[in-house]
């Protein structure tokens, strides 16, 4: 019922100012103000009209509306007024787009229902991200995306596997930051305080150095408590952005570009939710602690939960999380050139782009305490283009591009009494030729051809060592021996070194517990097995096996597409496409696991479309609709169990179907209103995938179909993919007021969200229920525009969703929702 008066409430507030505005505006209209509104709706660029979106998605500037794919394009002030301050946030800007925030960089993104899980660099997005046209290689980039001073932000639903490449089959998301004008200054600033003493302010300014010549500087500064009780999920994050145009003729550019994001805090983190049983064949009961969902991971509700849990097989007592110990220290930057040349024939463009990026964060899960990890990489890369401008019927892109990126990795995925530690170097190269070309075959029909050959090469070279705790009944004779757990009493009387030093040093390990007096002095990493002092009990380290391994692998793919498109009348586009997207296989650290190995294969969707895009009424009323099918196979599934008795991170290959319809409708009602309504249904289910674990241990919420080759194995056919809710809604309002010499706006938007699921664990209770949003601002400015005062409400009715959930070893179940009521006033001066 409460889901129901939201719904109404904001509909309702929607309906309400529509229908009354025209009124109110009249009442207040006077010769002066009428004359206001005209001026308005002429900078609309037709008298009542829409505005024309130039967006850049298929490698050269066109109207949204002439573009044959289906893409939602956000201006800077859309963004802002969205209430888009990071990664975490991108989730509300389009139906189809979903948002895993994983905690500290680890946010994955989803379209449609295809994207990755993408908690480590050995594995690829399936949603490609580039910055100012520049493939940014590790998913984690998206935390280095601070929105301000933007063009706009395009999102590209469906595989781009001609133009974009790899690691496109869910789609695109394209940062387009403004660029440098020539002969021209000015600027703006820009600030903003709201609750949980949110302080944002960002500016830019744009300089003309010479004739042909110029500069633009951008700066933003964003930073607002945490929204968790304990002061966790909260925000600090600075960005400053360099850009130089230079023109030495009428046809050569060249633009140098840098650019550099820091982001520090605690970082995001769920609260302690619940708890599924370890008993054999029951491992999906659950039991809820009943704390409050903003708790935070290192509150003294969730601590009072985890101080009582047992962590197998040591039996020792989770000890509690330090609020100290969480922190994030991230840092993203680049430098870039675009070059392009104007020929008679076309345009040539060469971009050229280096980047780099450090992350060192903890991270907190269900039986993380926390995680300590340290990433940096460098990645380099080229593309060149030719956009053929010729006289005749046929035109097209032809371009070659080539990608090199080195990581470092250290991590140790601590668990308390096991903490297995990963120190790796991946990385890799990929190069690639394209070409998409359009034929005229009449005045009216295009026929669109595409293809794109890409050869992609992996390596990881590094160690993998596995500590565990354990309590035996008799001490094994050397590592990976038979045991059993003796009764729980005796386990819980030996003296255990529960608590371990969470650290990325192996020897570190062994040096702390040789100083504990846990294990004989002289001992070493490579030892194996080492007998406790104080007990019966023992301490294993797999780490003998671990040292010095090495797995590469290539990959050779052909994508392509082919489209055709029709001019039903000069504001009526007719298309149907076909396009293969293709994600690289990938490379793992060890031969083991679910449907592991040294390597896994590549990823494809075979994505069919047929849309249609339309003005009517004058320019007044714009009308999208598209409905797609994709056939999905060898879907990377990456997931968490427990394989001989240790933890295991494998990769398993399922096979889906994806289809539905996309209607994005926008009508300027009257020259002050408009309105806009966007809608998505979504069918997309898994096929096939199989899900593995040790016999007893398996916790997955799907078909259990016994002990398969000495493995417990569950049948995932007809579950729902991630983050692919059957229905999504958006509704948006603007209306202005004419109030004599200044317009008031007042904008409105709601959002409805079916249920998702948002884990692979495929559990009821890491399904996010269905919700309703609802956001409010009330702009003042001046009729020349130069400065405008905002009061925002965002999440106007305190509605609350799961967004991220993690189900850890010892059944600790973890959920992180949505931001609560956020509000606050903006002011912008413009000059």
């Amino acid at each position: 019922m409460r889901k129901v008066y939201l719904l109404g409430s904001a509909v309702g507030a929607i309906a309400a100012v529509a229908v009354a505005s025209p009124a109110m505006a009249q009442d207040m209209a006077t010769q002066t103000e009428a004359e206001r509104e005209a001026e308005l709706s002429e900078t609309e660029g037709v008298p009542g009209g829409l505005n024309t979106i130039i967006v850049t998605a298929q490698r050269r500037a066109e109207s949204l509306q002439d573009a044959a794919i289906p893409i939602d394009a956000l201006s800077s002030e859309k963004l802002t007024r969205a209430g888009i301050e990071s990664a975490n946030d991108l989730g509300r800007i389009s139906p189809s787009l979903g948002v895993n925030p994983g905690g500290g960089p680890l946010t994955s993104l989803f379209i449609r229902g295809v994207g990755a899980l993408t908690v480590n660099p050995l594995q690829d997005s399936g949603v490609a991200q580039n910055y100012d046209g520049v493939y940014l290689g590790r998913a984690s980039s998206a935390a280095g995306q601070n929105f301000y001073d933007m063009e706009r932000v395009e999102v590209l639903k469906g595989p781009q596997g001609t133009l974009y490449g790899r690691n496109a089959t869910g789609g695109v998301l394209n940062y387009i930051p403004m660029k440098p004008q020539v002969g021209e200054f000015s600027g703006y600033l820009q600030a903003e305080y709201g609750n949980f003493d949110k302080i944002g302010v960002q500016g830019a300014v744009n300089v003309p150095l010479t004739d042909g010549m110029a500069v633009r500087l951008a700066a933003s500064h964003q930073s607002r408590d945490g929204y968790n009780d304990d002061g966790t999920s909260d925000l600090e994050a600075t960005s400053v952005r360099a850009q130089m145009l230079m023109e030495p003729t009428d046809r050569l550019s060249l633009r140098f570009g840098f650019d550099y994001t820091s982001v520090g805090g605690k970082g995001s983190t769920g609260s302690l939710l619940g708890f599924f049983s370890n008993t054999p064949g029951q491992q999906t009961e659950f039991t809820p602690t009943g704390i409050d969902i903003d708790s935070g991971a290192c509150s003294a509700a969730s601590n009072a939960f985890r101080v009582q849990t047992f962590q197998g097989p040591s039996f020792a007592l989770l000890p509690p999380i330090s609020c100290d110990d969480l922190f994030q220290d991230l840092s993203y930057g680049g430098l870039q050139t675009e070059l392009t040349y104007e020929l008679d024939a076309g345009t040539i463009t060469i971009i050229p782009a280096w980047r780099e990026y450090s992350q060192d964060y903890t991270f907190v899960g269900p039986g993380f305490a926390p995680a300590p990890t340290q990433e940096s990489g460098e990645q380099f890369s080229i593309e060149a283009r030719f956009a053929s401008d010729f006289d005749g019927p046929v035109n097209g892109v032809f371009g070659l591009y080539y990608f090199e990126e080195e990581v470092d990795f250290a991590a140790n995925f601590y668990q308390v009494a096991v903490a297995p530690i990963q120190n790796w170097t991946n990385g890799g190269d990929s190069w690639a030729a394209f070409a998409q070309v359009t034929f005229d075959v009449t005045d009216q029909f295009r026929i669109n051809v595409g293809g794109r050959y890409t050869e992609d090469n992996k390596f990881v070279r590094g160690d993998d060592f596995a500590f565990l705790t354990i309590c035996p009944l008799e001490v094994p004779p050397f590592p990976g021996a038979p045991f059993t757990i003796p009764d729980f009493a005796g386990c819980a009387a030996q003296n255990y070194p529960a608590v371990l030093p969470p650290t990325t040093d192996p020897q570190v390990y062994i040096d702390s517990l040789i100083a504990g007096g846990f294990i004989p002095p002289g001992s070493t990493i490579n030892d194996g097995f080492y007998p406790l002092i104080n007990g019966s009990a023992g301490f294993i380290v797999d780490g003998g096996a671990g040292q010095g391994l090495t797995s590469e692998d290539s990959w050779k793919e052909p994508t392509y597409r082919v489209g055709v498109e029709y001019d039903l009348t000069p504001d009526s586009l007719l298309y149907a496409t076909y396009e293969r997207g293709y994600r690289a296989g990938g490379v793992e650290l060890a031969a083991v696991g679910a449907g592991g190995g040294l390597s896994f294969d590549p990823e494809f969707i075979d994505a069919f479309t047929i849309g249609s895009k339309n003005r009517f009424l004058g320019d007044t009323l714009q009308v999208n609709i598209e409905g797609f099918y994709w056939e999905y196979k060898g879907q990377q599934i990456t997931y968490f169990s427990t394989i001989d008795d240790a933890p295991n991170f494998g990769t398993a290959n399922g096979d889906s179907t994806i289809k539905g319809i996309d209607l994005d409708v926008l009508w300027a009602a009257t020259p002050t209103t408009t309105l806009g309504v966007k809608f998505q249904y979504l069918d997309a289910k898994l096929d096939q995938l199989t899900l593995v674990s040790d016999p007893g241990t398996g916790r997955f919420g799907c078909e259990n179909v016994g002990v398969v080759s000495g493995l417990q194995t569950f049948e995932c056919a007809g579950t729902e993919l991630l983050y692919s809710p059957e229905i999504a809604l958006d509704l948006a309002l603007e209306q202005v007021f004419v109030l004599g010499n200044f317009d008031l706006t007042f904008f409105a938007d709601a959002s409805y969200r079916s249920e998702q699921q948002t884990d692979l664990s495929f559990t009821p209770q890491t399904v996010s229920d269905e919700y309703i949003t609802a956001n409010f601002q009330l702009t003042l400015e001046p009729a020349d525009a130069l400065w405008s005062i905002s009061a925002f409400v965002n999440n106007a009715f305190d509605e609350r969703y799961l967004v991220n959930t993690n189900v850890g070893s010892s059944g600790a179940f973890y959920g992180e929702h949505n931001p609560p009521r956020t509000y606050g006033v903006r002011a912008k001066i413009d000059f």
